[in-house]
């Protein structure tokens, strides 16, 4: 298994009551938030049926440290800085990704840490429709080029 980024990029307006639900359970409700899932046939699931809502691929150690480390939060308006992390036992925010990755640790299992992230909007924008799927040549569904549209967020 492994762990999937997934990210809103519609909200939920005009979405039937399924959709919002499985959207919640992601802890992607909002438009541009992101949450770290694990990628199991239940959640794959959920995001088949709010595929025209979020775009997910699979993450990799450094763009989930680079996550944690800019977007991370742990209360409203408090970031997980380095005083956060050594209350929580981790030293750095590299540590907490590869434990993730490990499957060790899930994000909502530390405590006080927010188990999403608020993404800004992409600097260059989009390039391509948010209204299709990655195999029509847009930017929905699962999509290898997720990572690279998330850097650009951060």
């Amino acid at each position: 298994m492994g762990l999937l980024l997934v990210v809103n990029l519609h909200g939920k307006i005009n979405s039937s009551a399924p959709v919002r639900k499985a959207l919640s359970e992601l802890k992607v409700e909002r438009k541009f938030s992101a949450s770290v899932v694990t990628d199991d046939p239940a959640t794959v699931g959920m995001l088949k049926l709010c595929k025209d809502y979020v775009a997910w691929a699979p993450t990799d150690a450094e763009l989930l440290a680079t996550l944690l480390k800019k977007r991370g939060m742990v209360s409203e308006t408090t970031r997980l800085d380095g005083h956060a992390l050594t209350t929580m036992g981790f030293k750095k925010h590299e540590d907490l990704a590869e434990k993730m990755l490990k499957e060790q640790i899930r994000l909502s299992q530390v405590q006080g840490v927010r188990p999403f992230f608020r993404l800004a909007p992409p600097k260059g924008g989009f390039r391509v429709s948010l209204r299709r799927q990655f195999s029509e040549k847009g930017m929905l569904g699962n999509n290898p080029k997720l990572a690279d549209l998330v850097r650009r967020m951060v």
